[in-house]
């Protein structure tokens, strides 16, 4: 096995009598560079827009979620509360209510989320971090303050900093209707617009936050919530503690950590990047079939050396690993010039942010630099050089 590589090393690097084997070769090697720090750089670009939105959905969703099975909602007295806040991982619960309504302002008129929260709501989660505009205030006994998604106030036309008009909620009442006068169907009342916040444009385009106490009048509600937000001491294991609380809930419930409450965006992003890494893989592949050319050409040149090497004994097995190993040196050396080119700009981006993005909440692209990266598109070279290697080599006496 060694000898093949001492051989393989010895032809890669000596001059060759044909120059286009030299030209060919450092094509080919330019391919894989160029291969792998696309990919890298892209990869960690996706890795950055995962990182950034999952901090936003972190900041705007709670550590764990309860919510029934069964039905819209259910009142905290059917739960064990109590034994839930004996549980010394946990550090607060907000009450939650939140159903469909028709948001109104001035001749501008959309479908929302109204969704009202306790007191305690921006220390279960930390909403505070995706305010852009105004404060996050629900209002009181005499004025109600809505804090509305970024997406949603633009569509209503609502401009915080000069807002001087109410948001008009339209709700239609529970029971029987009156045919005679639709007015009489819905409930009907009024917030005042108290700030905006950005996380995700799912979120952003039908969120309006409101006190629990307003929500739960508007949705003729008594004591009922729609769910149970939960934040965590420190970095405590959420599954340790999603466990303790199914167990004391029963099964009526289920309790989602962040991951479960977006699952649908976590596994489209998964989806994203796989199939970004495949392409890329697929392109590099393309490229590389340069790589049998040029071992084509080394194998001609290399005759009289096989010949020699052949009368010594010299197996026909050991023959092709000399010029497989040829063809995955090649590969290897483009490989990492690659990702040393694309590490050097992903980390100029994340350093000094030279590509910025415009009326966004972050100033520039952001990028994440996963090691797990570097270790799987080296690998996928490697393969790709040795899928494209053994294509000319096979054609050398028997297969080994």
């Amino acid at each position: 096995m060694r000898l093949p590589l001492i051989f393989a090393m010895r032809y890669v690097f000596s001059k060759k009598k044909t120059n286009a084997i030299n030209i060919i070769s450092a094509i080919t090697a330019l391919a894989f560079a160029v291969g792998a720090a696309a990919m890298l750089i892209i990869l960690s670009a996706l890795n950055g827009f995962e990182t950034t939105l999952t901090g936003l959905f972190t900041a705007f969703d709670p550590a764990l979620k309860v919510e029934t099975i069964r039905g819209k909602t259910f009142t905290p007295d059917s739960i064990s509360l109590i034994k839930i806040n004996q549980i010394d991982e946990i550090a607060d619960i907000a009450f939650v209510v939140e159903d469909n309504a028709v948001v109104k302002y001035g001749e501008s008129q959309e479908i929302a989320i109204v969704k009202g929260v306790s007191e305690n709501y921006n220390k279960v989660t930390q909403i505070d971090s995706c305010l852009v505009e105004g404060s996050f205030l629900l209002g009181n006994s005499a004025l109600n303050g809505g804090v509305f998604g970024y997406e949603l106030a633009n569509k209503l036309g609502i401009h915080i900093s000069n807002s001087v008009g109410f948001v008009t909620l339209y709700i239609p009442k529970k029971g029987n209707f009156e045919n005679l006068n639709p007015e009489q169907n819905l409930t009907i009342d009024r917030v005042f617009p108290t700030g905006s916040f950005f996380v995700q444009e799912e979120i952003d385009g039908r969120y309006i936050l409101v006190s629990l106490e307003f929500a739960r009048r508007l949705f003729g509600y008594k004591k009922e919530v729609s769910a149970l937000e939960v934040s965590v001491r420190g970095n405590a294991d959420l599954e340790t503690i999603s466990k303790k609380i199914s167990q004391i809930l029963g099964s009526k419930f289920t309790v989602k950590n962040q991951y479960q409450q977006k699952e649908s965006i976590y596994k489209i992003f998964r989806s994203e990047k796989l199939a970004t890494f495949s392409i890329l893989s697929f392109i590099v592949l393309i490229a590389a079939f340069n790589l049998a050319g040029a071992l084509t050409m080394l194998i001609i040149e290399k005759e009289k050396d096989t010949v020699i090497l052949r009368s010594m004994g010299v197996s026909e097995h050991s023959l092709k690993l000399i010029f497989i190993y040829s063809g995955l040196i090649i590969a290897a050396i483009g490989s990492i010039i690659g990702l040393l080119i694309g590490g050097v700009i992903c980390w100029l981006q994340l350093k000094f942010g030279l590509l910025s993005i415009e009326n966004s909440v972050i100033d520039a692209y952001p990028v994440a630099i996963q090691p797990f990266d570097f270790v799987w598109i080296f690998i996928i070279s490697i393969a790709i050089g040795l899928v494209t290697a053994w294509i000319p080599i096979r054609k050398i006496g028997t297969t080994p």
